[in-house]
Formats: C-alpha cells, structure tokens, sequence
C-alpha cells in the first residue's frame, strides 16, 4: 500500500503542473483525477488546482469548442467544491451537443462542421465525452443514442475503431490509433455502466477482445495492429484503468483483469519521476502521420496513470 501511495503522490504532483488547455480533448480524466486525488490522499491542493484552471471558463460565452467541456470532471469538483458554479458551463456543453448537426438523418453528430480541414471529420476521442457526458447529465436515451451512432461507424469489422470517419466520403481513416482504443472503451463502459444496452455491449465485448489479442508483454503500439510501429505508453494506462473498470462493473469477463494487471505493471515501470512519456495531440491522418509523432509528458498521458493508481489504493482500502 505504501508503495502505491508513494506512487500516487508523484504522479499526482507531476500532473498538476501539466499545461492544460480549457477546453481540450483528453483533460476530463486529468481534472477529475487530481480532485479525487485531493480525497484518496488528504492533499486539497490537487482539487484547488482544478477550481484554478477551470473558473474562469465557467461563465463564459457559448463558444464552438464547447462539447470539449468535460462535464464528468466538472460534476466531480461540485461534489468535493460544493460551491463551484459548474451549471452554466453543462448546459453551454448540453446546448454543443444536442445542437451539433447529423452526418445524415439518425446519423452521428458533426461538432464542428464550422472548422476547416475537419469539417466533415468524426472523432472517436467524441465517444468518451458525448454518451458519458449526456448519461452523467441525466439524458440516458440520448446517451445510448449518441453511443451507437458513433461506433456504427468508427468500428471496424476486427473490432478496433477507426481514429477518424469522413462523413461525406463515407469511410474510415483506417487506422487503428492506439490511444483511440481508449477513448472508445471510455465511451462504452462509462456509458454501458450509466445505462444498460446489449448492441453496445457486444460493441464493448468485440473492442476488448480484440485490444487483448494485440497486447505486447502489457503494452500496445501508437497503430494497435501494427508491431512495427512505435510503442505507445498511454494505450497501457488507460487499458490498467478503464479495464479493470470495465470488469469492476460486470461489463467485460473478469479473465481480462490479468491482461489490465500485466498493463499497470508496464505502466508503473514506465514511470520517471511520476512522469508518463507519451505521444503528443494526434490530427486524424494516414499511417505515417501517428509513427512520426513527437512525445512528452501531457495531460492525457497522466490522467490514466493517476486513476489506476488510485483505484488499487482504494481497493487496497476495502479489502
């Protein structure tokens, strides 16, 4: 327990000096980490750094970039800040979300049709923030709408997603970007968790066994199903937390918590300092654009790190 304690607090302390951008894809985990750091560790430090970073944008204007706003994290400071005004900044990202336009009639949702290259581009890192997000805000239907959407047709026929879905060519970028596998397993155990539905659930069950099947030594490559490319430390992390949640809550075969150990064994491992060296952002692109990316130490990298940590501390609490 010590030793996960020890491990705990450097990551913690290294996240909460990462730059992050309000608002970003892949900072919901960072902020809801560090708050529930402050509890798990006795440290109000870490939760006096997310009401720092995210007041400011709380009563801002609607703004095109608002579906990013990771209204998990910000109902998790509610609760450890019972007086952060968080209201207007869910109903900016409820207005983003609902009102994003369909790719077609019952289709996925398009977030920013307004930004060039990308304005007829799907994102699957949009999985982990739209079903969960609406299911934590109350709209379960939506929640199970906007999951199924998505996965219609990110998923490819092996069961790992495509990073990108051009809507008007109608096609995958056909690539299987590693950290994207984690944004797609978010989106359907934080939703499947929230609210029950068996088309996502064979979703989950076809993603999961395909990420075991391409597992190295606890470890994945930046593309999953390339060996040749670069070895991606988050894709590790985020299978050491999101995994183990998945089995936590009955939605995948607890035989896969050896495949989530073996991943946050390799992850600790990789460790400096409390520190995770991972890619840096990734646009939607052809192979060579995911192998050729610079890395370091960024928000999402730290964010699956910190959880994983922090679920076997209080684990390690309730035995």
């Amino acid at each position: 327990m010590s030793d996960l304690i020890e491990t705990a607090r450097a990551v913690a302390d290294r996240t909460a000096v990462c730059p992050v951008t309000i608002w970003g894809y892949g900072i919901g985990g960072t902020l809801s980490g560090l708050v529930r750091a402050s509890a798990v560790l006795g440290e109000p430090a870490h939760a006096d750094r997310v009401a720092e970073l995210v007041e400011p944008a709380l009563s801002a204007a609607p703004d095109p970039a608002d579906h990013l706003i990771p209204v998990e994290a910000l109902l998790a400071l509610r609760d450890a800040r019972p007086s952060a005004a968080v209201d207007a900044a869910c109903s900016r990202w409820v207005s983003a979300v609902l009102g994003a336009p369909e790719a077609w009639p019952g289709g996925p949702r398009v977030h920013r049709p307004d930004l060039e290259p990308w304005s007829t581009t799907l994102w699957v890192d949009c999985m982990h923030t739209d079903g969960p997000g609406l299911a934590a805000l109350g709209r379960p239907a939506e929640a199970v709408a906007y999951a199924r959407a998505y996965a219609a047709v990110l998923q490819r026929d092996d069961g790992l997603f495509h990073h990108g879905y051009d809507v008007a060519a109608r096609r995958g970028n056909g690539v299987a970007w590693g950290r994207g596998q984690a944004w797609a397993l978010f989106g359907l155990v934080d939703t499947l968790h929230a609210v029950p539905d068996a088309e996502l659930a064979a979703r989950l069950d076809r993603l999961v066994t395909a990420l075991a099947s391409h597992e190295d030594g606890g470890r994945w490559h930046t593309v999953v199903d390339d060996p040749g490319s670069p070895v991606e430390h988050s894709v590790a992390a985020y299978v050491a937390w999101g995994l183990r949640r998945a089995v936590r809550h009955g939605l995948a075969d607890a035989s896969y918590t050896a495949v989530a150990d073996r991943a946050f064994a390799a992850t600790v491992g990789a460790l400096d300092d409390g520190a995770l060296v991972v890619s840096e952002a990734t646009p939607v692109g052809d192979h060579q654009n995911y192998v050729r990316r610079a890395t370091g130490v960024f928000p999402w990298g730290q964010a699956p790190v910190l959880h994983a940590v922090l679920d076997r501390i209080e684990e390690e609490q309730h035995r």
